[in-house]
């Protein structure tokens, strides 16, 4: 959640909006507010895609940190704050249909942003800003849903006392070998793999799932090579 609000009964994260779509109530009316003008497609050109080859991620591991940097926010676009394009245009063809028909029930707010919220017993009442003109406009609404992304969780909360003893780089962040085993402390005579939060030092392909089978074969091959018993989570 965005700093400042807390989750209420009228107040949520779109992760729990499954059940609470446009079509299932047909009388209320959605305002989507952004700050740009549109949603940004999903990049899954085939040029882009090669930033999930298993090669690319030996380039972004072994690439300096202003490198990573620059190749993630070149490609975030394939995997985060993008739509797909057809979910897209059936939201522009829907939002078009009922400007037509005189009954804008999907609203979108462009070019804008949150400045306020209020929760009453009833409703809440949401201040929005124009970014262009600094023109505030305020919505009463009977809920306010944030799709403001995820944080990663810190995968070493599992270990309990044991990840005391992984290594972090200077930004706190968890390090990690190539081969996806947490660097350890002398003492620690297991080795610890992690699949996913490697983002920083693996690339943006950490996190999904089409690349699991890879990491795992990636483990497997460390595994055995390795003389210590493994803990793989």
């Amino acid at each position: 959640m965005p700093d400042g609000i807390r989750p209420g009964p009228r107040v949520w994260h779109s992760r729990d909006l499954l059940r609470r779509l446009h079509r299932t109530y047909p009388q209320a009316e959605v305002c989507a507010v952004f700050a740009k003008y549109g949603y940004t497609p999903a990049d899954d050109s085939p040029f882009a895609n090669r930033i999930f080859d298993p090669a690319a991620v030996d380039h972004f591991y072994d690439a300096p940190e202003p490198v990573k940097r620059m190749l993630m926010d070149y490609h975030g676009s394939t995997n985060y704050s993008v739509v797909d394009l057809d979910v897209i245009q059936g939201l522009y063809r829907r939002m078009y249909q009922e400007k037509v028909l005189g009954r804008e029930r999907l609203r979108f707010m462009h070019a804008s942003r949150v400045v306020d919220l209020v929760e009453e017993a009833d409703r809440v009442r949401v201040t929005v800003e124009f970014l262009p003109t600094g023109e505030r406009i305020v919505l009463e609404a009977d809920a306010v849903v944030w799709a403001t992304g995820y944080r990663s969780n810190d995968p070493l909360q599992l270990l309990g006392e044991l990840g005391e003893h992984c290594l972090r780089r200077a930004d706190g962040q968890l390090q990690a070998e190539r081969d996806h085993r947490v660097a350890t402390g002398g003492d620690v005579r297991c080795a610890i793999y992690v699949q996913g939060p490697t983002e920083h030092t693996h690339g943006i392909s950490s996190t999904l799932l089409s690349n699991t089978a890879v990491r795992a074969g990636e483990i497997v091959r460390s595994l055995t090579r390795t003389a210590v018993p493994a803990l793989a989570g």
